[in-house]
């Protein structure tokens, strides 16, 4: 009865987790993966849960493996692989995902089986049986690919996807072996290896799901940042100021340089704040500045610098560098405000900017 209170509540939560998060819509690929997770998520536990309350099963309920337990370690992979920016084709997602179509399929062939009297409980356990070995065995090979994969990569400061990915991998680490120590522990005490070990993976679950509505909430945090805001820098706004034309141009050869020699633009939170307490110009100065001089705001002057930065790593053949890396080299505190700024610069998309590079094509910021 516990086991089936903790997971009509974690069936709860993952209906509401679903709900906040596409209420708060995905934004890219990488959140779109994460919505599937979750989709699939929840159809696992109402599966899990009409065996007991739908076909009043207990013996399914308790002895019957869904096969979903193989999904979770390839959708982990696929999502890494997702956010970093490798290509991940429909025949290398069917190739992962085999397996679990397989073991759904004899699970739903079991359960029908057994329900209508064809198959016999013995069968059923030793299908469950080699199941669970196999899950195991896909909750440790897949979170070390995914591990080994992303620390090919150097950390970026509040990177708060290849945080989240980092600690789903330590999640489904730990569970494993807490739950490989218990069973042997179970074993060398009994000589049985038929220890139930249901509110393991519930917790795990549990955790997963307030992981993954923490990022979105850092997430949807994030997209009023630097990058993605753009605001008409006023014109006339500065009529009662103070500061001259020798002062303007000084404080416009100070800012050059400064600009330059420190590369503050590398830095993903910059705020205007931080330019005027390094750069020794006061914040009013340095917006009066870039609007008459410039023509821009902060964020669309900082933003050039970090474009102009991004096209010369482009144009150096020794630099082999992901899109996803150079975003954050370039001061972006994500790909898809990478592209976005990249473009509106260039005229092209960071890739098709690369493509060009390497078939010799003549390219210039305009």
């Amino acid at each position: 009865m516990m086991s089936l209170i903790l997971l009509s509540c974690v069936n709860l939560q993952a209906w509401v987790a679903i709900y906040l998060f596409n209420l708060l819509r995905p934004r890219d690929r990488f959140e779109k993966v994460l919505n599937v997770f979750l989709v699939i998520l929840l159809i696992h536990l109402a599966i899990k849960l009409s065996l007991w309350v739908i076909w009043k099963s207990a013996f399914l309920y308790n002895n019957n493996a869904t096969g979903f337990g193989t999904v979770y370690g390839p959708l982990l992979y696929l999502t890494t692989l997702i956010y970093l920016d490798r290509k991940v084709s429909v025949r290398t997602i069917i190739l992962h995902m085999l397996p679990a179509s397989c073991f759904l399929s004899v699970f739903l062939i079991d359960s029908a089986g057994y329900l209508g009297g064809q198959i016999s409980s013995h069968l059923v356990s030793v299908n469950a049986t080699v199941n669970q070995v196999f899950t195991i065995f896909s909750l440790i090979i897949y979170p070390l690919l995914a591990w080994h994969a992303l620390h090919k990569i150097a950390t970026q400061p509040g990177d708060i996807k290849r945080r989240l990915l980092n600690t789903i991998i330590r999640i489904l680490l730990l569970g494993i072996l807490l739950g490989l120590i218990a069973m042997a522990l179970y074993a060398a005490k009994t000589n049985r290896w038929d220890l139930n070990l249901w509110i393991l993976p519930y917790l795990c679950f549990a955790w997963l799901l307030v992981l993954i509505l923490r990022y979105k909430m850092k997430a949807v945090a994030f997209i009023p940042l630097p990058q993605a805001a753009e605001e008409p820098a006023p014109v006339q706004q500065y009529k009662k100021s103070k500061l001259d034309e020798e002062m303007m141009e000084g404080y416009e050869q100070n800012l050059r340089q400064f600009m330059g020699t420190s590369r503050i633009y590398l830095e993903t939170e910059l705020s205007l704040g931080d330019l005027s307490e390094r750069s020794g110009i006061p914040k009013h100065h340095i917006t009066q500045l870039l609007s008459e001089r410039f023509n821009k705001n902060f964020y669309a002057f900082i933003n050039e610098y970090r474009v102009e930065e991004a096209v010369n790593k482009l144009k150096d053949p020794s630099l082999d560098i992901n899109l996803l890396s150079l975003a954050h080299d370039c001061g972006f505190n994500s790909k898809s405000s990478f592209n976005s700024h990249f473009k509106k610069i260039t005229g092209l998309t960071p890739s098709l900017y690369r493509k060009n590079i390497q078939q010799n094509i003549p390219l210039t910021i305009p």
